[in-house]
C-alpha cells in the first residue's frame, strides 16, 4: 500500500505543470539542482534525484554562445588612447592652474577696482587664444649669453664651485640652503606658453572659421601608405615618392599622427590642420597627375579641397602663435605653399615668422639642442634649416637683410654626414648651401651698406662670393657622384635630370649676378664685364636645354620652373643679354633672347607673377629687336639724331653706357635729349623728379624694371620706344 501511494505521489510530481516538459532524448546535460550540488544525474526527466528530494527538476537549455566582438587595436585606437590620457594630463594641470590662480587673487584683491574684483580669476589671467586653442605643451624659451638668464647662470656655477672647492657647505648650512635655493630659482624657465602670453588680457570670443570639409580618410590615408611605401612596388609610385620633399623629410608617423588627430579630433591645432592639409594637397597634386582621366578629376577635386582650407587657416593665423615644433612645420608649409604661387612676399611673411620661433626655442643654438634624442635633434635641424634655406634665398629674391644672421648660428651647418640616408636628404644639404650663397650676395653685394663701398672692397668682396661658388660646385659634384644614379632609380630620370638642369640656371643666374655688381672699369665702353655676358650667356643656353627637357617628359615641370628658378631668385642674365645686344647688335646674342621667349609661351597661363615676367622680357626682346634693325638699316650719318635719342631713353632704364657705334666724342653733351615725343610743358618739378627717379634706378636697374607698372609707364611716355615695338 505505501508503495502503491508513493509511486501514485511520483506520477503526481512527474506529471504536474510545475515540470517542464522536456523528453529524456532532448536533455543533454545535468538538470539545474543536480549541477548546484554536484551530484550524479541520470538526465532523466524528473530525474530520480530531484524525485527523491521532492523538489521541480528543471532543465536549463543550453545556449548557443554569443558572437563577441572584435577589438582591433589599430593605431586609429591607440591614438584615441593617448588622447584620452593626453586630455586628463591637461585637465589636472587645468585644476592646478586655477587652484594657483585663485591663491594669487586673494592676494591682489586689493589692487582692484570693485568691478574687476567681481570677475574670475580665469577671465583676468588667461591670455585671449586660450579661447580659441586647447593648452598646449610650450617648449622653453632660450636666451643668447647676452642675457640676465645667462650671467646669473654663471653666477650659479661660479658659486657652486668655489661652495664645493671650499667646504662651504658643511661649514654653514644655512648658506648652503640659500645656494640650493638659488639653484631652484634658475632651474625654474618660463616656458614659450608663459613668455609669450599677456597676463592681464580678457578673453574674448574669436571668430571661429566654418567647418571645413576634409577628403575621405579612406582616400588620405591610401595616398600617405603610399608615399610611406617609398616605392617599393611599381614605377607609379616611384615616380610618386619623388616630387614632393614632404615624402622624404616628414616623418611619416608623425604626419599620419596629425592626420588621426584633424579627422578624430574636434580640438585639433591650428597648425596640424595646416600641415595636414598641405601635405594631403601636395599628394593630390602629384597623384592627379599619375592616375586614369576618370579619377584624376576626383582627386584634383579632393587637392583644391585641400588647397581651400590650407589658405583659408593660413590667412587667419593671428599674431602670437604658440612656440612649438608643430608650428614651426606649419610655418614651413606655408611658406613653400606661397613660392609655389610665387607670392615672395607672402612667403617671407611667414618663414620670418618661422625664424622667429626658431630663435626662441634655441634650434640654431648648439648649447640649447645637443642633449636631445638623435631623432630629435635631427628633427629640429631639418626644421630650421628649411627656414633658414627660405629666408636666405628670399633674401636675395626681395632684397631684404635675413632674420637669421650666420655669426649667430652655432649649430653644424648640415653636411653629407648629418643627412645621407636618403638621396633627397643629401641635395636638401646643397640646396641650404646655395642658400647660404644667395644670402652672401645681398648682404656683401647688394645691400645699401655694400653698394656704397669703395670699388677696393666690392672687389674683393666679389672674390669672396665667387670663391663660396666653386665651393658649392666641388660639393654639387661630390653630391652627384654619390647619389646622382642611386636619385635617379628611386625617383625616376625625368625629374632628376630636371632638377639637375634647373639647378644648373639657377646658379649660373646667381653668377650672372655677382659679376653683375662689378664696379665698371675706368674707360669701358660696355654696360656689364665680360665674364658677366659670358655667365649670361651660358645661362640662357642651359635654359633652353632645361626647356627640351620639360618639353619631352611626359609630366609638365614648367611651372615648377617658373617658380622654383625663374622667379625665385632676380633673373637677370635675361637682362644683361638685353643691354649686350643694345650695345654690340649681336644677332646671336639676339636670337637667345627670342628663343627665350619663345620657350616661356605658355608662363602666362600658370601664374600672375609668371605672366608679368613673361610680360616684361617679351617687351624687352621686342625693343631689343627693334633697335638692332634700326641700327642696321640706318646710315651713321642719317640716323645719328635718332640713335642718340634712343640711347637716352635707354639711359632712363638705368643702362648708361656708350654705343658701339656711336663713338663717345660725337656726342653733345650740352644737348638735352629727352624720350618723350614733345619737349613742352615739361616744368622744374617735372625735372627733378625725373632726375631722382633716373639716378635710382642708375644704382641698380634690376631691381625697378621688375615692376611691370612702372615700365608700361615708361613706355607709354616714350614714343620713340613704342615704335620699335
Amino acid at each position: 500500500m505505501d508503495d502503491d501511494s508513493g509511486q501514485l505521489e511520483a506520477n503526481r510530481l512527474g506529471t504536474g505543470n510545475e515540470w517542464p516538459l522536456t523528453t529524456p532524448t532532448s536533455i543533454g546535460r545535468a538538470c539545474d539542482a543536480c549541477r548546484a550540488r554536484k551530484v550524479r544525474c541520470d538526465r532523466d526527466s524528473p530525474c530520480s534525484h530531484c524525485i527523491g528530494s521532492e523538489i521541480i527538476c528543471v532543465y536549463t537549455p543550453v545556449q548557443p554562445p554569443k558572437k563577441r566582438t572584435r577589438i582591433l587595436l589599430t593605431p586609429q585606437y591607440e591614438r584615441k588612447i593617448d588622447l584620452i590620457d593626453d586630455r586628463l594630463q591637461k585637465a589636472i594641470g587645468l585644476l592646478e592652474k586655477l587652484q594657483a590662480g585663485e591663491s594669487s587673487s586673494e592676494s591682489s584683491k586689493r589692487y582692484r577696482s570693485p568691478q574687476t574684483s567681481a570677475q574670475t580669476p580665469h577671465s583676468i589671467s588667461t591670455p585671449a587664444s586660450d579661447l580659441t586653442q586647447p593648452k598646449r605643451a610650450y617648449e622653453q624659451v632660450v636666451e643668447g649669453n647676452s642675457s640676465m638668464t645667462a650671467h646669473s647662470a654663471f653666477a650659479n656655477e661660479f658659486l657652486q664651485q668655489v661652495a664645493a672647492t671650499s667646504c662651504l657647505r658643511d661649514s654653514s648650512p644655512e648658506l648652503s640652503n640659500t645656494i640650493d635655493e638659488l639653484s631652484s630659482i634658475l632651474a625654474q624657465d618660463d616656458t614659450a606658453g608663459d613668455e609669450l602670453a599677456y597676463p592681464h588680457a580678457r578673453p574674448i570670443q574669436q571668430p571661429t572659421l566654418p567647418a571645413n570639409e576634409m577628403p575621405p580618410f579612406k582616400e588620405a590615408i591610401a595616398l600617405i601608405r603610399l608615399a610611406q611605401a617609398n616605392a617599393v612596388v611599381d614605377a607609379l609610385a616611384k615616380t610618386l615618392v619623388g616630387i614632393g620633399w614632404i615624402y622624404e623629410f616628414l616623418p611619416f608617423q608623425l604626419f599620419t599622427d596629425m592626420c588621426l588627430d584633424v579627422y578624430f579630433n574636434d580640438n585639433h591645432s591650428e597648425a596640424s590642420f595646416i600641415t595636414v592639409n598641405a601635405g594631403l594637397y601636395s599628394l593630390f597634386c602629384d597623384y592627379s597627375l599619375r592616375v586614369d582621366t576618370s579619377e584624376r578629376e576626383q582627386y584634383v577635386t579632393y587637392a583644391h579641397l585641400c588647397r581651400d582650407n590650407l589658405e583659408t587657416v593660413l590667412s587667419n593665423l593671428p599674431l602670437h602663435l604658440p612656440a612649438t615644433s608643430d608650428m614651426i612645420l606649419a610655418l614651413l608649409f606655408g611658406a613653400f605653399y606661397a613660392i609655389e604661387l610665387s607670392k615672395p612676399s607672402l612667403s617671407w611673411t611667414l618663414s620670418a615668422k618661422g625664424s622667429e620661433l626658431c630663435q626662441t626655442l634655441g634650434f640654431h643654438r648648439i648649447v640649447s639642442i645637443q642633449k636631445d634624442k638623435r631623432e630629435d635633434f635631427r628633427y629640429k635641424q631639418f626644421l630650421f634649416w628649411s627656414i633658414y634655406f627660405i629666408d636666405k634665398s628670399l633674401s636675395l629674391r626681395l632684397g631684404r637683410p635675413s632674420t637669421i644672421p650666420d655669426w649667430d648660428i652655432t649649430v653644424p651647418r648640415p653636411s653629407a654626414d648629418t643627412f645621407n640616408s636618403e638621396p633627397a636628404l643629401a641635395y636638401f644639404v646643397v640646396s641650404v648651401e646655395t642658400a647660404r650663397c644667395q644670402g652672401n650676395i645681398y648682404e656683401m653685394l647688394y645691400s645699401p651698406k655694400s653698394m656704397a663701398e669703395p670699388d677696393e672692397i666690392k672687389l674683393s668682396r666679389i672674390e669672396a662670393v665667387l670663391s663660396d661658388l666653386r665651393d658649392l660646385e666641388t660639393m654639387i659634384w661630390e653630391t652627384n657622384e654619390k647619389w646622382f644614379k642611386e636619385a635617379k632609380e628611386s625617383s625616376g630620370e625625368d625629374i632628376v635630370n630636371f632638377f639637375y638642369k634647373s639647378d644648373i640656371v639657377l646658379r649660373l643666374s646667381l653668377l650672372t649676378l655677382v659679376h653683375r655688381a662689378a664696379p665698371r672699369l675706368p674707360g669701358a665702353i660696355t654696360a656689364f664685364n665680360h665674364d658677366c655676358v659670358v655667365a649670361a650667356r651660358a645661362t640662357l643656353e642651359k635654359h633652353e636645354e632645361c626647356i627640351a627637357l620639360v618639353n619631352r617628359s611626359r609630366t609638365s615641370y614648367l611651372a615648377t620652373y617658373m617658380h622654383w628658378t625663374l622667379l625665385f631668385a632676380p633673373f637677370v642674365p635675361f637682362i644683361v643679354m638685353f643691354c649686350h645686344v643694345i650695345e654690340t647688335q649681336d644677332e646671336a646674342d639676339l636670337a637667345h633672347l627670342q628663343a627665350f621667349i619663345t620657350s616661356i609661351q605658355s608662363a602666362p597661363s600658370i601664374s600672375g607673377p609668371a605672366f608679368k615676367l613673361h610680360r616684361l622680357f617679351q617687351v624687352l626682346c621686342k625693343i631689343a629687336t627693334g633697335y638692332v634693325k634700326f641700327r642696321v638699316s640706318t646710315t651713321l650719318e642719317d640716323g645719328w639724331q635718332d640713335s642718340s635719342t634712343i640711347d637716352h631713353c635707354l639711359d632712363a632704364l638705368g643702362f648708361s653706357f656708350t654705343s658701339g657705334h656711336i663713338p663717345a666724342q660725337q656726342r653733345q653733351p650740352d644737348t638735352p635729349h629727352i624720350c618723350t615725343e614733345s619737349d613742352s610743358g615739361a616744368d622744374h618739378t617735372r625735372n627733378s623728379a625725373d632726375a631722382m627717379n633716373n639716378r635710382i634706378r642708375a644704382t641698380d636697374p634690376m631691381i625697378w624694371m621688375a615692376n611691370s607698372a612702372e615700365l608700361e609707364d615708361w613706355l607709354e611716355s616714350n614714343g620713340v620706344m613704342t615704335g620699335l615695338i
